[in-house]
């Protein structure tokens, strides 16, 4: 599966060309980050021609070029062959072979080079490739090597953690059951959507066109979309679909192929068998060209509409439910200003998104959606049951890396600007193909997040009200995801049967569509290791007997027993909360909760569970012993407390029966766009209290010596103006035009300094904001008692993480000039709030002046103590 075939290219940042949004809506992240392009200077005639077609995203030929120049390298230098090397393993990973990939990619690294700068990105890019032909424990290798090597990017962190467990995500395989399809042809077909009785789908075919449109990128056909009329066409009785690992397999009919892969039809090519060098042209990309290949559609189906197909790419589309009107994706009709200038004369169009209405039997009234544009793509939408809100893909400034997610709400014909859907979706790599089910809940595809190889189906459930993101993103599993690219999903609310779209089956360019049929549980297991200990002596207990089902459900109940060691591993249905029950002689009963529906799906969870001994005391009255046991332990409950749109997080941790405060417990709160968890603990009022970014979500964990882990998601605010004042009215933000007065002002209070302003990217202190910083240095020389905290902010333009980084930078900055002038440092704590405190409502995706992105850029300081004499 050639990426340009599902993704109509997408431009990054800079710019590109137009096929791959559809198929892949990615690439110029890879050349806009990765600077692979270009060699040393004066370049060797022998790379030449190689080097004009990868800058201009000739892939195909420059396989072509790369493989032949490689072989005659007189008069090159060793810098020059590397860069080829790694250009010519970045072409196949481009095009998506990844027997060949490997290949190029083993070749240059093997040798152990010095890379440096974003020469480093190869080690990422290598253990992408490997995971995706399945060798996971060698794609940890270079995981580690590229996490050593670089700070920004710890992708691999999470990755790692997967490929170290990767059964976690194959555990529920056996609940659904995967058909080919006969629609799917020889050439790409991707990205259905339900219409009427049946299905609008994406496809490279050329439906008996004598003019075959080819495509740069990868030497593929243009794209358009195509219907089936009813959905009836594609039953198992009728031989429309054959089962794909399930028991029916030998009875279903066998698409028409001339060339047998494998022992079955699904084995996509290897390492070892595929064709590499000797091949000509196009020939060099495993599975794009292989003539002695055929596929032919078993079932019949036709173009869509004349007037939406055209000459250029149509991709994914939407349809509004009553059939009314269409939003569809098209590679825009005029130049977008090509990222390479005139001197290479390339015009490459951006992707964009229409919308047409459906009058008197035909589509009309084809217009572009408003907030379209020359310098970014939109493409891949989805809209909600009710009409009103649409999802989409765009690479528009103000993201988290490649391509992202975002959302436009349709109120009276008028959509409104488009709303980043924050870094619990987006990642620092691609999120592409959005599907909203029935109930509002998302699926995407991403190759961000942890996946079983490249592009994974992930899913996370939606806050109807705000459209935005309410819990934490979830990969699907196989079999729905496999090692190779999983994309395109369309399904009801209950997983119970849809379809989707893949190249599992040869790689490279062969993306097909599947349907699917649950037959066992939604979701699969999530793993716990329970610990049974002595309260006293903390020594765990030698195999103890214990119950556990979940709550509310005795039905479920089951027993388990621990080891020689106290410790027992169990794989619990997820999403799920539990109660677990030991009794032991001698000690008191304890039953103790646990929910699983925010564990890791490839990461243990823990449970401790403490036994605390029976209390026998003497009645001197009745002369008899009386076993005093302890009130069983209740489920931790945390009641919030003050304002929900308050910069300051409050609330109170309980027992669930009866209310009453509870001391001693160990209290989480992270954020789920910096990573960065607060803790502290609670005392005898059982309250607690934590600083809070309204535009992140954060998890709330609650953890006490027998009692099971709370966890809870609190949703970020949406940011609106009318928020920002009240918690203006909450928070003072003091202007310092005087000299500031301890008199006046109180611990706790927030002082905005003027004219401490940036350049942007930029963290070095510009001169007329120095001449302000006087006036704080003055401040804390009248205050020597006086201990602050230095707040920088950034407008938020760019990646969430960087811009962290950037303000704690400027932070910095301050502090040391403030040493400098002769202020303790011990006095001083320099804080980045990086872009999560906008003053205004210049928000991710939201278009502003340069003057209102500035203010945003700005220094406050925040009174930590005050000493008075």
């Amino acid at each position: 599966m050639i990426f340009v075939n599902r993704s109509l290219l997408f431009i990054s940042r800079s710019s590109y060309s137009v096929k791959m949004l559809l198929k892949r809506f990615i690439i110029f992240i890879y050349l806009a980050t990765a600077n692979f392009v270009l060699f040393a200077q004066n370049p060797s005639k022998v790379f030449q021609k190689a080097n004009t077609q990868f800058e201009t995203l000739g892939y195909a030929k420059a396989i072509e070029l790369y493989e032949s120049a490689l072989k005659k390298t007189k008069g090159a230098t060793d810098d020059e062959i590397v860069k080829a090397k790694i250009n010519l393993a970045l072409s196949y990973k481009l095009v998506k072979d990844y027997a060949n990939a490997e290949r190029a990619f083993r070749d240059v690294l093997s040798a152990n080079p010095i890379l440096k700068g974003d020469d480093i990105k190869a080690y990422r890019h290598f253990a992408q490739v490997l995971s995706s032909n399945g060798k996971y424990p060698e794609a940890n290798i270079y995981w580690q090597k590229f996490n050593e090597l670089q700070e920004q990017d710890k992708r691999g962190v999470e990755f790692i953690k997967l490929n170290s467990n990767r059964e976690a995500l194959e555990r529920n395989a056996g609940s659904y059951k995967i058909e080919y399809v006969g629609i799917n042809s020889s050439s790409a077909d991707f990205s259905p959507v339900y219409y009427k009785k049946g299905l609008v789908f994406v496809s490279g075919r050329s439906a008996n066109s004598a003019i075959r449109r080819v495509f740069n990128w990868d030497a593929s056909s243009f794209l358009d979309l195509f219907y089936l009329d009813d959905l009836k066409a594609l039953g198992t009785d009728n031989g429309g679909a054959s089962a794909i690992g399930s028991s029916s397999q030998s009875a279903a009919k066998t698409p028409s192929t001339s060339k047998k892969l494998g022992n079955d039809y699904y084995t996509p090519p290897t390492a070892n068998d595929t064709k590499t060098v000797g091949r000509k042209g196009n020939e060099y990309i495993t599975g794009s060209k292989d003539l002695d290949y055929e596929e032919n559609p078993t079932i019949p189906t036709e173009k869509f509409s004349k007037s939406i197909n055209s000459k250029y790419h149509e991709g994914p589309c939407a349809f509004f439910h009553d059939g009314s009107k269409i939003v569809f994706t098209r590679n825009s009709q005029s130049g977008g200003g090509g990222i390479f200038g005139k001197k290479n004369n390339a015009a490459i169009n951006r992707l964009k998104l229409y919308i047409a209405e459906y009058e008197d039997n035909d589509w009309r009234k084809i217009k572009e959606i408003p907030f379209n544009s020359n310098d970014y793509s939109c493409g891949h939408p989805t809209l909600t049951i009710d009409d009103k809100i649409m999802y989409f893909v765009s690479d528009m400034p103000g993201g988290y890396g490649g391509t992202d997610i975002w959302m436009t709400r349709y109120n009276n014909g008028q959509w409104t600007k488009p709303q980043n859907l924050g870094g619990t979706v987006n990642t620092r790599g691609n999120e592409m193909f959005p599907f909203i089910d029935e109930r509002g809940n998302l699926y995407f595809s991403s190759d961000g997040h942890p996946g079983l190889g490249d592009l994974d189906i992930f899913f996370i459930p939606m806050n109807t009200a705000t459209a935005m993101p309410s819990g934490k993103v979830r990969n699907i599993g196989a079999p729905l995801n496999s090692n190779k690219d999983d994309f395109g999903i369309i399904t009801d609310s209950e997983r119970q049967t849809g379809f989707i779209s893949s190249n599992r089956k040869r790689g490279g360019t062969d993306d097909d569509i599947y349907k699917f049929t649950r037959l066992g549980t939604l979701y699969g297991c999530r793993e716990l290791v329970v610990n049974i200990y002595d309260n006293e002596t903390k020594k765990p207990f030698d195999r103890i007997r214990f119950e556990y089902e979940i709550k509310g459900n005795t039905s479920s109940r089951e027993s388990a027993i621990t080891s020689n060691l106290g410790t027992i591993k169990l794989c619990l249905e997820a999403d799920n909360d539990f109660n677990f029950l030991v009794k032991q002689n001698g000690y008191q009963p304890e039953t103790v909760n646990f929910s699983n529906k925010e564990a890791s799906d490839y990461e243990s969870s823990k449970l401790d569970i403490y036994l605390k001994k029976e209390i026998i005391v003497v009645d001197k009255n009745k002369k008899n012993k009386v076993v005093e046991t302890q009130k069983e332990a209740d489920v931790l409950v945390s009641r919030r407390n003050g304002n929900a749109v308050s910069t300051i997080f409050r609330g109170i941790v309980t027992a669930g029966k009866d209310s009453t405060p509870i001391a001693g417990v160990l209290i989480k709160f992270t954020n789920q766009c910096t990573g960065v968890t607060q803790e502290m603990t609670t005392g005898a009022d059982g309250s607690y209290e934590f600083k809070r970014e309204l535009n992140c979500d954060y998890i709330l964990e609650s953890f006490k010596e027998n009692f099971g882990k709370s966890t809870e998601l609190v949703a970020k605010v949406e940011e609106k103006r009318s928020i920002i004042n009240i918690f203006r009215k909450k928070t003072p933000v003091i202007n310092t035009g005087s000299l500031f007065d301890t008199k006046l002002y109180k611990v706790g209070d927030v002082v905005k300094l003027d004219n401490i302003y940036y350049d942007s990217e930029s963290y070095k202190i510009r001169k007329d904001a120095a001449r302000e910083l006087e006036k704080l240095v003055l401040t804390m020389q009248k205050n020597p008692n006086m201990i602050i905290e230095i707040r920088s902010h950034t407008d938020t333009r760019g990646n969430a993480l960087d811009n962290l980084s950037l303000s704690q930078r400027r932070a910095n900055e301050v502090v040391d000039f403030l040493a400098q002038k002769g202020v303790a440092k011990n006095r001083m704590r320099g804080v980045g709030k990086g872009e999560s405190e906008p003053v205004n409502g210049c928000g991710d995706g939201m278009q502003c002046t340069e003057a209102e992105h500035q203010r945003n850029r700005r220094t406050e300081f925040k009174i930590l103590s005050i000493e008075r004499k």
